[in-house]
């Protein structure tokens, strides 16, 4: 004969039930909503980043940001702000030294140049450009980023 075991759980009264009042949950954003939208270029920086395609393990990039398109105000925590932002490739030594910025047609910060009419990457800041959302999935989620289209 099989006797059913029971497991008790110990509980603690933090409040009544009656106490319980409803709070603001979590605003969720759809990013998507910015797709194909204007924003203007708020900031440029020289970065170096990790790349598996480089001789030096390294690769130095212009990012590029845009002003905030999107903020969500949450209680306690500070602000989240959605911008946009791309990397675009620098051009370098075998070394890993910066050279300067490719000229080719070909290269994606000549493209985005092209689209804005500008002739050199310091002439980025100010500038209006359009947002392009893309999905990416890491650990299992989907997640929408913001970048630009060109």
């Amino acid at each position: 004969m099989n006797e059913a075991k029971q497991t008790q759980v110990q509980t603690e009264k933090v409040m009544d039930v009656s106490e319980l009042k409803p709070i603001e949950s979590i605003e969720s954003v759809d990013l998507n909503q910015h797709h194909k939208k204007e924003t203007v270029i708020e900031d440029t920086k020289i970065i170096k980043v990790n790349s598996n395609y480089t001789d030096c393990k390294t690769q130095w990039v212009l990012k590029v940001i845009s002003e905030v398109v999107h903020t969500l105000e949450r209680e306690g925590e500070d602000k989240i702000e959605f911008r946009a932002s791309e990397l675009f490739n620098l051009a370098q030594d075998k070394d890993g030294n910066l050279k300067g910025f490719p000229d080719s047609k070909d290269s994606n910060l000549s493209k985005f140049m092209n689209d804005l009419r500008i002739e050199h990457p310091k002439d980025l800041i100010g500038r209006k450009a359009t947002i392009k959302t893309y999905d990416k999935e890491v650990d299992g989620n989907k997640k929408t980023y913001l970048k630009f289209l060109y």
